[in-house]
């Protein structure tokens, strides 16, 4: 059987412990290296999946085995990363946005289109367990009738876990080198409701603050708050924070149907359908580990694709708006 040789370059949390488990298990996928500069990250994936390490792109585009690069390195570098894999022929799945404003994601499109591989955005929400099973309730099953007419998503992610991830002086709190943390982070739910809906993006309007968190040493906290309307009618609010408290992270999608019915998703495990009946009905989804929040999906499905020579079901389309959409909503930021 043959097997996508695939290098994972960048071994952040995405990177690490999403994207390199889960190409570790698909079947139609061999990790043949990981890449990042730094060495004890490097080091550590290489050693416990097997594979080989480089600690610049320079090596891994000198070995003949990699056909495919899963890129999740910080988001000022997608462009730069993408475009050196891209020129060399390989195919690439590339973290989100695909580039810090909409010149850097026509690029890459570009580039893409030009050498004749395969681009494939990562919006790995489309292949979420509990958001599947909400486009099934919604479309097959009809439990909102004729759909949905109005959606509630709240993102809270707490400070302290965001100071982790990127202490004081990290590229994701410089605007201009990576477009703010509510850009980096706000382009997975625009997407979602778009393939929910079935829909495009009709207009959306923002507003949005930050200001600076001296107990965690100097990192922002933010609050954005948007509005929404697609093309099929729906309207749509979102509400993103990266300034709640230890403990508060959480995710929740609401969807009001026309024929009165709520569906509740609710993080990644519990959907609640309320009706008429004064008992709500709960499904768990009882899902772990990379398959969770669909990473381990949406690689196989990039694997595939590239082996059957098939366009993958994201295109660089669907990329290049929901990038665009988290360049409207950046921008209504007061200056980071």
């Amino acid at each position: 059987m043959k097997k996508l040789g695939v290098c994972v370059v960048g071994l952040g949390f995405v990177g690490g412990q999403a994207h390199v488990p889960s190409i570790n298990k698909i079947k139609n996928a061999d990790l043949i290296a990981v890449c990042d500069m730094n060495d004890k990250l490097a080091s550590k994936y290489a050693t416990k999946y097997g594979c080989r390490k480089y600690l610049s792109t320079d090596e891994a585009l000198a070995d003949p085995g990699i056909e495919a690069a899963i890129i999740a390195v910080p988001t000022p570098f997608h462009l730069s990363v993408a475009l050196e894999f891209i020129n060399a022929g390989k195919h690439i799945l590339l973290e989100m946005p695909l580039g810090v404003n909409m010149e850097q994601t026509g690029e890459v499109i570009r580039a893409a289109e030009k050498a004749g591989v395969t681009l494939m955005p990562s919006l790995n929400f489309r292949f979420a367990p509990i958001y599947t099973r909400i486009k099934e309730m919604i479309g097959k099953e009809n439990v909102l009738g004729e759909g949905p007419v109005a959606i509630h998503y709240r993102e809270y992610i707490s400070a302290n876990l965001l100071a982790a991830q990127w202490p004081p002086g990290s590229w994701a709190w410089d605007k201009e080198k990576s477009g703010g943390p509510l850009f980096t982070l706000s382009v997975w739910s625009i997407d979602l409701f778009r393939w929910l809906l079935g829909s495009d993006l009709k207009q959306l309007h923002a507003v949005a603050e930050n200001h600076k968190l001296p107990k965690y040493g100097g990192t922002h906290g933010y609050t954005g708050y948007a509005v929404a309307e697609f093309a099929c009618g729906t309207i749509a609010s979102m509400q993103y924070s990266g300034g709640v408290s230890a403990g508060q992270t959480m995710v929740s999608m609401e969807l009001i149907g026309e024929n009165t019915n709520i569906l509740t998703a609710v993080d990644t495990h519990t959907i609640r359908l309320n009706t008429d009946d004064p008992f709500e009905t709960v499904y768990k989804v009882d899902v772990s580990g990379p398959k969770m929040w669909g990473h381990y999906q949406e690689d196989e499905h990039f694997v595939n694709s590239v082996l059957e020579g098939k366009t993958p079901d994201i295109t660089p389309e669907d990329g290049m708006i929901a990038t665009e959409a988290g360049v409207r909503i950046a921008s209504m930021y007061r200056s980071l």
